[in-house]
């Protein structure tokens, strides 16, 4: 193997290594912003579809991309995600509102 495509492999590693640690990053605060109205809504409504820790893993990153997406157009950093989350737990009707609708979309793209 070539120096060229020993680099090529590292690379390519190490990018996966890196958004493996952007989704963990990202999971792990918005879990500490919103987990627990997260969970309470999970347990009541969509306990069904979410069934093992993967998918409420699977569930919060794809929370968070949504967020971003519909929030804030597309252009936010993981700080601006939970800013918007810490704000929005402040009101806390208005959280579970606006979360369930996040977890019923992410969960309708599922199927």
């Amino acid at each position: 193997m070539n120096f060229n495509n020993q680099l090529m492999r590292w690379f390519n590693i190490s990018v996966k290594d890196m958004r493996s640690q952007y989704k963990r990053k990202l999971v792990d605060y918005i879990d500490s912003a919103v987990g627990d109205i997260i969970d309470d809504l999970v347990s009541k409504y969509y306990s069904d579809k979410v069934e093992g820790y993967k998918d409420y893993e699977k569930l919060l990153y794809t929370i968070a991309r949504e967020i971003k997406v519909e929030v804030l157009r597309g252009k936010g950093s993981i700080n601006d995600i939970v800013a918007y989350l810490e704000k929005l737990k402040t009101k806390r009707n208005v959280a579970n509102l606006v979360l369930s609708y996040f977890i019923g979309k992410a969960l309708s793209q599922e199927d």
